[in-house]
């Protein structure tokens, strides 16, 4: 597979779900995974989807994630839990705590769960996509590793500590944002430091006494500035305070060994019942015609005018047709799982 290729949905689903399988997870587990990341993917965000796998084949085979965790839901108040995720993979403690604030939502209106103990979990808008197609409203926090630097600093302090917010338009189109509360992601500097391109100005900080490079790597620009440090923070405190977890400067790097070191990442999911407050049909036609109306705006230059999600929907278009475009180093890997299907 050359780099640049494409690989089908359904191939990579085989192949994912197999190696997971292979380490003992349940089938539950792994469909949790395997639809998580091929969503990502198929939606465009590369950085986030299948490319993620193996790093959370390491995780595994490490025992920072736990292959059979035992999840626990504790309630004290309606509408409110806490899922102590005993180490498992980030995406099945996401994707369960989604589905109970779901739950939650539809007995009280509203319903937040806050996760402990828990690993990296890909892209935030898996699961407020996963609240949207029950046609309620989705919200997603999590912190993560320091790699953000406050607001005149040069130090990684706080983590890109995404959000993200999803609501369905139509039957298969959605308001979604997902975003970093860093100036771009580490993914993104990490890509153009291994292919040789300059990082451009603005995205992050390096060591002045070395050449650029990952090496010199200081820390990234929070987004926007003090407001992008504010919301970092405000994303760490809302997951660690609620959750009894460690601060973001507190937790080992995702990429790097020791995978067998835990660390501890919170996230907070919020589900809200639409119809505890309008009738659902009239608030999806009224959104329908308000991204209408976005869409509508004159551009200015060749690129028209789009409403968070368009992106997505349209990547997600091309690529169940055509496949999901792979970099030359995930390409390489999914390769050798293709080549070499044997237990090591």
């Amino acid at each position: 597979m050359s780099a640049g290729q494409r690989m089908a949905a359904t191939d990579l689903e085989r192949v994912m779900g197999r190696e997971l399988s292979r380490r003992g997870l349940s089938d539950d587990h792994i469909a949790r995974v395997v639809r998580g990341l091929i969503r990502t993917s198929l939606r465009g965000i590369d950085t986030h989807g299948v490319r993620l796998f193996p790093v959370y084949l390491n995780e595994l085979d490490g025992g920072r994630a736990h292959r059979r965790p035992v999840l626990t839901f504790e309630t004290k108040r309606r509408g409110a839990a806490l899922l102590n995720a005993d180490y498992a993979l980030g995406m099945v403690a996401g994707s369960v705590a989604a589905d109970r604030a779901g739950d939650l939502a539809r007995e009280n209106g509203i319903g937040m769960v806050t996760v402990t103990n828990s690993n990296h979990f890909g892209a935030a808008s898996v699961y407020t996509l996963a609240m949207a197609d029950r046609n309620q409203i989705g919200l997603c926090f999590s912190n993560s590793d320091a790699l953000v630097a406050a607001h005149n600093g040069r130090k990684a302090v706080v983590g890109t500590n995404p959000l993200s917010f999803a609501i369905r338009e139509e039957a298969d189109r959605f308001f979604c944002v997902d975003m970093a509360t860093s100036q771009v992601s580490f993914s993104k500097v990490r890509h153009h430091l291994a292919s040789g391109q300059p990082v451009p100005a603005g995205w992050a900080y390096f060591n002045e006494e070395t050449t650029p490079g990952a090496a010199s790597f200081s820390a990234l620009h929070p987004l926007g500035g003090y407001k992008g440090m504010c919301l970092g923070l405000m994303v760490e405190l809302l997951c660690v305070l609620l959750a009894g977890t460690p601060f973001d400067h507190e937790l080992g790097n995702l990429y790097e060994a020791p995978f067998d070191e835990k660390r501890p990442t919170a996230h907070v999911l919020i589900a809200i019942d639409i119809e505890a407050f309008q009738p659902l049909q009239a608030v999806r036609q009224r959104l329908r015609l308000f991204g209408e109306m976005i869409r509508n705006l004159p551009a200015e230059g060749d690129e028209p005018v789009r409403f968070p999600g368009d992106l997505e929907y349209e990547a997600e278009q091309d690529r169940r047709r055509a496949g999901i475009p792979l970099d030359g180093e995930t390409a390489a890997f999914f390769q050798r799982l293709v080549d070499d299907p044997a237990p090591a």
